[in-house]
């Protein structure tokens, strides 16, 4: 998937834009949390922690490459790893409903590459429910709409969910909701690892996949930059929680100092320190 999916993916909650008076209403509700936190800021933390959001999206490979390279080397399709499209109605704080459209829209890009049309409409629509209730569903219905119809064609759909996300993007720029893109960026980020050493981790290295290795490797880049974000934010509890679940995910990735120590032991003991932070995350 094209590199744009995660800068789209995540900026599309940064800010809104209402139609009605109701879905104002409801805006107002879900950014609660983020305006109190945002009010308190002064203007130069603001600009660090929109520097700091930009610069984890702009200036690292897209996770999605992880995924594109492991289809590639013809690693069977797992939807038993999935976050199951039921969790969808537990997630009824602004935190969860972020954090999971973050998580859904890895799983639902995860489907699409492997061409699993009923798991891809099956993500599709739940991810469409948490996007409405985000409200960011207007942009993401206009690019969708044609969805089922385009469900055999993979490049489509692909080219589909990006324009979606991209659009939403355009469509909300108003109001600054960096509490909310950051907690979503931070699920897309979580989702991926987790797919990934989940994927490869009983796998023998090869020559054909040795560049899945090292991207898994590079995840660590990752996690150092999610922290620096998450610390300018630590004052909302939610995202202090999290900073410490990723401060420990952090302490796995630096017992490795290149791609050669991923041995098995090792990315078993990633994995077990992905799936610790995932599971508070979609539970």
């Amino acid at each position: 998937m094209k590199k744009y999916f995660l800068i789209a993916l995540v900026p599309a909650v940064l800010t809104t834009t209402s139609c009605s008076n109701s879905s104002q209403e409801n805006n107002e509700q879900v950014t609660d949390t983020t305006r109190m936190i945002q009010d308190t800021m002064s203007a130069k933390t603001k600009e660090l922690i929109d520097f700091k959001f930009f610069y984890t999206i702009a200036n690292l490979p897209s996770p999605m490459e992880i995924i594109s390279a492991i289809y590639q080397n013809n690693v069977p399709f797992n939807k038993d790893l999935l976050n199951p499209t039921t969790n969808e109605s537990r997630y009824n704080t602004t935190f969860k409903k972020a954090i999971n459209y973050g998580v859904y829209g890895i799983d639902m890009a995860y489907a699409a590459f492997y061409g699993q049309n009923q798991d891809l409409l099956s993500y599709y629509a739940t991810t469409r429910k948490v996007a409405e209730r985000l409200n960011v569903q207007e942009t993401f219905d206009a690019f969708t709409e044609s969805f089922q119809e385009n469900s055999g064609n993979r490049d489509s759909l692909v080219k589909m969910i990006d324009r979606a996300y991209s659009e939403t993007d355009s469509y909300l720029r108003n109001n600054n909701r960096l509490l909310d893109a950051t907690h979503v960026l931070a699920g897309a980020i979580i989702e991926v690892q987790y797919l990934s050493l989940e994927l490869m981790k009983n796998l023998n290295r090869t020559p054909a996949n040795e560049p899945v290795f090292e991207k898994i490797y590079n995840q660590k880049l990752y996690v150092e930059n999610l922290i620096s974000l998450l610390t300018e934010l630590k004052k909302n509890p939610e995202t202090a929680k999290l900073l410490a679940g990723v401060e420990e995910l952090k302490k796995s990735y630096d017992t490795l100092t290149s791609p050669a120590d991923l041995t098995r032991d090792k990315l078993e003991q990633l994995s077990v320190a992905v799936a610790k932070v995932r599971t508070n995350l979609i539970g």
